[in-house]
Protein backbone atom coordinates (compact mmCIF):
# COMPACT_ATOMS: atom_id res chain seq x y z
CA UNK A 1 0.00 0.00 0.00
CA UNK A 2 2.85 2.43 0.69
CA UNK A 3 5.12 1.46 -2.19
CA UNK A 4 5.48 4.31 -4.67
CA UNK A 5 3.66 6.75 -2.37
CA UNK A 6 4.99 10.06 -1.07
CA UNK A 7 4.76 10.13 2.71
CA UNK A 8 5.30 13.28 4.74
CA UNK A 9 6.88 12.89 8.18
CA UNK A 10 6.49 15.74 10.67
CA UNK A 11 8.23 14.98 13.95
CA UNK A 12 10.39 17.14 16.23
CA UNK A 13 12.35 14.24 17.75
CA UNK A 14 15.19 13.86 15.24
CA UNK A 15 15.97 10.18 15.89
CA UNK A 16 12.32 9.19 15.68
CA UNK A 17 11.87 11.26 12.51
CA UNK A 18 14.84 9.57 10.85
CA UNK A 19 13.67 6.13 12.00
CA UNK A 20 10.24 6.78 10.50
CA UNK A 21 11.78 8.06 7.27
CA UNK A 22 13.96 4.95 6.94
CA UNK A 23 10.98 2.69 7.63
CA UNK A 24 8.91 4.31 4.90
CA UNK A 25 11.85 4.22 2.46
CA UNK A 26 12.32 0.51 3.22
CA UNK A 27 8.66 0.03 2.28
CA UNK A 28 9.25 1.68 -1.10
CA UNK A 29 7.88 5.13 -0.27
CA UNK A 30 9.38 8.49 -1.05
CA UNK A 31 9.69 10.54 2.12
CA UNK A 32 8.79 14.21 2.13
CA UNK A 33 10.71 15.66 5.05
CA UNK A 34 11.18 14.93 7.80
CA UNK A 35 9.95 18.32 8.89
CA UNK A 36 10.82 19.58 12.35
CA UNK A 37 8.89 22.88 12.26
CA UNK A 38 5.35 23.95 11.33
CA UNK A 39 6.58 26.44 8.72
CA UNK A 40 8.65 23.89 6.83
CA UNK A 41 5.78 21.39 6.90
CA UNK A 42 3.33 23.95 5.51
CA UNK A 43 5.82 24.86 2.78
CA UNK A 44 6.14 21.20 1.86
CA UNK A 45 2.35 20.72 1.70
CA UNK A 46 2.16 23.66 -0.71
CA UNK A 47 4.93 22.35 -3.00
CA UNK A 48 4.74 18.54 -2.99
CA UNK A 49 2.01 16.08 -3.94
CA UNK A 50 1.68 14.09 -0.72
CA UNK A 51 -0.18 10.78 -0.50
CA UNK A 52 -0.18 10.40 3.29
CA UNK A 53 1.38 11.91 6.40
CA UNK A 54 2.46 11.16 9.95
CA UNK A 55 2.05 14.17 12.21
CA UNK A 56 3.48 14.65 15.68
CA UNK A 57 0.77 16.65 17.47
CA UNK A 58 3.03 18.86 19.60
CA UNK A 59 5.87 20.20 17.49
CA UNK A 60 8.38 22.26 19.44
CA UNK A 61 5.62 23.70 21.63
CA UNK A 62 3.17 24.36 18.77
CA UNK A 63 0.20 22.22 17.76
CA UNK A 64 0.28 20.64 14.33
CA UNK A 65 -3.28 21.80 13.54
CA UNK A 66 -2.33 24.24 10.71
CA UNK A 67 -0.55 21.43 8.87
CA UNK A 68 -3.40 18.99 9.51
CA UNK A 69 -5.89 21.54 8.15
CA UNK A 70 -3.80 22.05 5.00
CA UNK A 71 -3.60 18.30 4.43
CA UNK A 72 -7.32 17.94 5.13
CA UNK A 73 -8.07 20.67 2.58
CA UNK A 74 -6.01 18.75 0.00
CA UNK A 75 -7.74 15.45 0.82
CA UNK A 76 -4.54 13.86 2.14
CA UNK A 77 -5.04 11.13 4.75
CA UNK A 78 -2.88 11.43 7.84
CA UNK A 79 -2.39 9.99 11.28
CA UNK A 80 -1.53 11.77 14.48
CA UNK A 81 1.39 10.34 16.41
CA UNK A 82 0.97 11.69 19.89
CA UNK A 83 1.83 11.35 23.54
CA UNK A 84 -1.25 13.32 24.58
CA UNK A 85 -3.45 11.65 27.16
CA UNK A 86 -6.54 13.65 26.16
CA UNK A 87 -7.25 13.46 22.44
CA UNK A 88 -10.79 14.86 22.49
CA UNK A 89 -9.72 18.09 20.72
CA UNK A 90 -8.05 16.07 17.96
CA UNK A 91 -11.08 13.87 17.48
CA UNK A 92 -13.45 16.84 17.49
CA UNK A 93 -11.56 18.81 14.85
CA UNK A 94 -10.23 15.92 12.74
CA UNK A 95 -12.72 13.05 12.99
CA UNK A 96 -11.30 11.35 9.90
CA UNK A 97 -7.77 11.11 11.31
CA UNK A 98 -6.38 8.08 13.07
CA UNK A 99 -4.56 8.43 16.36
CA UNK A 100 -1.42 6.46 17.12
CA UNK A 101 -0.10 6.78 20.69
CA UNK A 102 3.52 7.24 21.65
CA UNK A 103 5.52 5.20 22.20
CA UNK A 104 5.07 2.78 19.34
CA UNK A 105 7.24 1.26 16.64
CA UNK A 106 7.82 2.80 13.22
CA UNK A 107 6.45 -0.40 11.66
CA UNK A 108 3.17 0.03 13.59
CA UNK A 109 2.96 3.67 12.47
CA UNK A 110 3.50 2.62 8.84
CA UNK A 111 0.81 -0.03 9.17
CA UNK A 112 -1.63 2.49 10.67
CA UNK A 113 -0.91 5.03 7.93
CA UNK A 114 -1.45 2.39 5.25
CA UNK A 115 -4.79 1.57 6.86
CA UNK A 116 -5.76 5.25 7.00
CA UNK A 117 -4.87 5.68 3.33
CA UNK A 118 -6.84 2.57 2.35
CA UNK A 119 -9.88 3.76 4.30
CA UNK A 120 -9.61 7.40 3.21
CA UNK A 121 -13.02 8.76 2.38
CA UNK A 122 -14.86 5.71 3.67
CA UNK A 123 -15.02 6.60 7.36
CA UNK A 124 -17.69 8.41 9.25
CA UNK A 125 -16.30 7.85 12.76
CA UNK A 126 -12.88 8.62 14.22
CA UNK A 127 -10.43 5.80 14.75
CA UNK A 128 -8.43 5.71 17.96
CA UNK A 129 -5.67 3.16 17.86
CA UNK A 130 -4.35 1.99 21.17
CA UNK A 131 -6.22 4.45 23.39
Amino acid sequence: MLEGKTIMVVEDEALLALDLAMTFEDLGSTVAGPCYRIESALDLVARVAIDGAVLDVDLNGETIFPVARALQKNGVPFIFHTGRADCSALIAEFPEAMLCPKPTTPDRIAHNLAEAMARSGDRTEPACIGF
